[in-house]
Formats: C-alpha cells, structure tokens, sequence
C-alpha cells in the first residue's frame, strides 16, 4: 500500500536521511515498516533532544549504581572496622551522590514530559491533516467517535511507547548489566543463584504476550465503538427525542458499556496474573538469597556489607529485567493501538495534489464539463457524459430527481473526488492540474446542510477569509439579512457546537456569508437556502446576482425555481446522463 503522510507540524527542522538510518531500522523492528514510514518522519526532529535524554538516562542509571557499593563501604569499612573517618567520608560520599541523581531524575523527568509532549501533538496534527485530506466517501466510512478515540487514547499509547523505548530502554539495560556485573563482582556463586529464575520469566512473558496484545486490541475495539455510539447519540438527539427513541438510544449505550467493562475486567485480570508470576518468582529469589547469603554471613566465609549490598544490587537485577520485559509485553498493547492508528496514518487520499500545480488567471470563471462521469466507490455510474459549458457570470440552475448525483457532481467542481470518466476545466485547465487550496479558493461550495462551529460569530465567518475585517463581516451579516439575530453582541456571540442554537435558516444563512466572503470565481449553492422562506430568499439571490454578477453561479434548486431569480441556462441530470 502506498504511504501517505504529511510532514507538517514538526516544531524542529529535521531531515530524514534518503538512506536507511539507524533510527528507521530500529523502528522497522519494533513497530512494522509500514507503520515506520509515517512515525519515523514525526519523530526524526527530535533525535538530538532523544539522543541527550538517553544520555541522561545512562548516566542516572550509572549513578544508581553507586550508592549499593557505596552502602557496603560504609558498613565494612566505616561500622564494622570502626574507622570513623571513613564513616563520615563514605556517608558523604553516598549523600551527594544521591543528590546528584535526584537532581538528574527531576531533570530527565521534566525534558522527557516536554519532548514527549511535543511529539504527541506533532503525531494527533499529523493525523488531522491526514483525516482532511481524505475524500467525502472515505469519510461517510468512518465513525466520529472511533475517530476520536484513536486521535486520543492510540495516538498517546504509540507516543508513550515511543519515548519509552527510545529513552528508558537503553536506562534499564545500563542497569541491568551494570547490576549483574556488581553481583559477580560481590558473590559469583549467588549471582547464579540469582539467575537461576531468570529463564522461567522470559518463558513465562514470551507466552503471556500473544494473550496480553489480543486483550489490549479487545479494549481499544470496545473503546472505539462505545465513543461512536456516544457522539452519533449527541449528534442525533434532535432525532431521536421526536422519535421517542431516548430509551432505545440508552439501552444501546448501556450495551456498549457493558461490553467495554467486561473487556477491561478481563484484560485487568490478565494483567493481575502477569503481576503475580514474577512477584512470586523474584519472592522465591529473595528468600534463596538471603539465606544462602545469611548463612555465609554467619559462617563468616562473607562480609555482612556485602551482603547488604547484594540485596541492593539484585533489585538491579529484578527491577530492569522486568522493566525491559514489561516494555516488551508493552509493545503488544502498543501495537493493538498502532493498528488503530495506521488505519488514519496509512490512508491514501482519493484526491492527490498535482505534481507541478497549474497558477490559476486572476479573473476566470468560466466551467467545462466534458463528458464527465462518476461512479462512487467503482460501482454502478450515477450519471455518464455530462457535458456543459458554463462562461464567466452565467447563472446555471442544476436540477434532477433526489439521489440522481446532483451533490456529488457539484463535489467533483472542488475535487472532493475525480470523474470516472471525462475531465472538468477551469478556465481550459484540468481541475487535476490545479492546487487544491487555489481550486478550493475560487470556487466556493455552500452544501445545504452547512457546519457551524463552536466560537463566536467572526470565528465562523473568518474560517474561509482569515483576512476579514469586522466591516466585511458586519456587512455580509447585514447582506444574508442576519444583523438582526446576532444585534446584542454582534460579531462576538457565542454560537455553539454545530449551530444548534439557531435557526435551520440561520444556519444556512451563517454558512453562505461565510462563502461570500471568499475570493470565489464561481459560487455553488447546493440547496443552500432550502429552509429560508421563499421571500427572503428572492431577496438575497436577488442581491448575489446583482453584487456577483461577473461570478459564475451554480444553483441547485428542487421545486419553485422562481424565487432564486433568473437563469441563463438549465443543466437537467438524468439517470446514466444528463441534458440541457
């Protein structure tokens, strides 16, 4: 499969290397090459900031190695020989060392939560701009609170693995091989005691982490389709309360929740058992230890500091063995989210952004269709050889029955999606050979069923006019006849999430002096004003036609045409064809 990722949102410049790199193999190892292909360009700018905190965390390991032998000196030679000298040197000694690794840890902890951070928001932009450059088909596909829930709880766990493998991997290792050499160092007959269990663990976790990564896939499925079915019953409250269906909605709810709690208690209970294997095992090796290691204390074939420091050393030897088996076993949780999350990642858009965009005239308009055709999904056409030439200023009404493709033709003018067949020119350019943002500009396309985003008014309006000034703004409020309804705070009240404090009208009104707003060449109304009253309709495309009447106009109208005013020609889609 084709890889498609943007590289926008990286806060660092940073280059990938054109050959394989050392970070890109190791990534290929621990997370798939097809999922290193998109996480590799998001992480490569933070590979100095990740080389000096795995440089911090090698040198907190080394000096957590320290205080054990440190401890052993204090009681052999400062205690036990009654050297107070030495006493007081070595106590220092393990003070300031401590010190020091306090001061490194807290160092580490506040680099490590501020790259990191950084590196998720880097990842959750990367995969926005992947869900906004998919096509209108691919989005009726997806749900929005499956959406939600990999942009958010997968995105964090590959983010968290991520740093985590890079940074306190090789701080465990240190710690374990540093730990090891200062038990043979200390007792090499202990030490083998002390690996003795080693294998048994491994053997253990090796077969415990198929199970582990089908448990975590099994939360994050159960996650995802509990937040779907949150956000599509807030989404359709409206409907469901004149359906009476509020019981039913519960009721599905409910079902979901229930089968997310019973994933979770189920991967709970796994994990419990994970628990509880190796604490039984590293309790058995303690006990082994201290006493065989008592036992040549009091036979005196071994010093009572050595020993001390041996217990030390051993949790050196337990704790990063498994911390590096727990971040293995991780890594099968990580990878239940990392599937999730390559689902966004990996997507290829239906529309591609030309290699060499053609610059658009300043002044155009004009639209050809010439035998234009579509067939979403490769199916069945919805309509074939659509031919029409629209000049600069003309004022074109759409019609045809409801479902004949209407909508998705008028989508194929801003490349939401390309004809099967046939091409569409702007101003004699493919709309192919054009930016997507250019083409996007120049034509701007109300739908009938327009979003209204949380903020306020001018928040809205300036979503497509970043430039807008509050006179612009004031004035197409006043041009869709809407100065009225937001007279209190003006261009400063508060509109909620989807529009839902006002009006169908208004909303339809709000989304149109959005577009006004633009610098279009061509204007598209998808049934954009279907639920304002006819006269106020009359009113405003009465206003468009004399404000923009060098525009060039696509109207789709179902029933009384009349009021949307005068055409200058009629393009009628039929099934499997379309006439004029």
């Amino acid at each position: 499969m084709k890889q498609a990722v943007s590289l926008q949102g990286t806060d660092q410049a940073g280059a990938v290397p054109s050959r394989p790199s050392l970070l890109l193999g190791l990534f290929n190892r621990v997370f798939g090459s097809r999922e290193a292909a998109w996480l590799v360009p998001l992480v490569a700018p933070y590979r100095w900031p990740l080389a000096m905190l795995f440089l911090l965390s090698l040198v907190a390991a080394g000096a957590a190695l320290v205080p054990p032998y440190l401890t052993k000196l204090v009681i052999d030679r400062g205690l036990m020989a009654g050297d107070k000298q030495a006493l007081v040197l070595f106590v220092a000694v393990l003070f300031c060392v401590g010190l020091a690794a306090l001061a490194l840890g807290a160092l580490n902890s506040l680099l490590h939560l501020r790259f990191s951070a950084r590196l998720l928001k880097d990842l959750r932009r990367s995969a926005v701009d992947q869900i906004l450059a998919q096509s209108p088909r691919w989005q009726a596909r997806q749900s929005i609170g499956e959406l939600m829930s990999r942009l958010d709880g997968d995105a964090g766990e590959v983010q968290q693995f991520t740093f985590a493998v890079l940074v306190n991997g090789g701080g465990s290792l240190l710690r374990l091989v540093g730990g090891l050499v200062m038990l043979f160092v200390l007792a090499p007959k202990l030490a083998l005691l002390a690996l003795a269990l080693a294998p048994v663990e491994l053997l253990f976790f090796a077969r415990a982490r198929p199970v582990t990564q089908a448990k975590a896939r099994d939360v994050r499925q159960a996650r995802g389709v509990l937040a779907s079915g949150l956000a599509e019953t807030i989404t359709g409250l409206s409907a469901l309360r004149a359906l009476n269906a509020t019981g039913a909605a519960a009721k599905r709810i409910e079902t979901r929740q229930q089968g997310l709690v019973a994933a979770l208690l189920s991967a709970q209970m796994w994990n419990e058992v994970t628990r509880a294997v190796p604490m039984v095992l590293t309790a058995i090796l303690r006990s082994a230890v201290f006493l065989v290691g008592g036992l040549a204390v009091i036979d005196g074939t071994m010093p009572l500091g050595s020993l001390i420091a041996f217990t030390a050393y051993l949790a050196f030897l337990i704790g990063p063995m498994q911390s590096l088996i727990s971040l293995w076993h991780g890594q099968a949780r990580m990878k239940a989210a990392l599937d999730r999350l390559d689902q966004i990642m990996s997507a290829v858009p239906d529309v591609q952004e030309p290699a060499w965009p053609v610059p658009l005239p300043a002044d155009g308009g004009e639209l050809v269709l010439a035998g234009a055709a579509y067939a979403p999904d490769g199916g069945t056409p919805l309509f074939e050889n659509v031919s029409l030439i629209v000049p600069k200023g003309q004022k074109v009404r759409l019609s045809g029955p409801s479902g004949i493709g209407k909508t998705s033709l008028l989508s194929l003018l801003q490349r939401h999606d390309d004809p099967k067949a046939g091409t569409i020119l702007l101003d004699g350019t493919d709309l192919r050979h054009l930016s997507l943002r250019d083409l996007r500009t120049v034509i701007a396309l109300v739908p009938q069923k327009g979003h209204v985003f949380s903020g306020t008014v001018a928040d809205n309006l300036r979503l497509g006019a970043a430039d807008a000034d509050e006179e612009d703004m004031r004035a197409v409020l006043q041009f869709v006849e809407l100065e009225d309804r937001f007279a209190g705070a003006g261009l400063e009240t508060i509109l909620g999430e989807g529009g839902l404090d006002l009006s169908g009208g208004e909303r339809q009104r709000l989304c149109l002096a959005r577009a006004l707003l633009q610098p279009f060449q061509v204007l598209i109304l998808d049934e954009s004003l279907s639920e304002v009253d006819a006269e106020r309709v009359s009113r405003i495309m009465a206003r468009i036609d004399s404000r923009f009447g060098d525009r060039t106009r696509l109207v789709v109208t179902h029933g009384d045409a009349e009021r949307y005013g005068a055409f200058d020609g009629e393009l009628v889609l039929k099934a499997r064809g379309a006439g004029s």
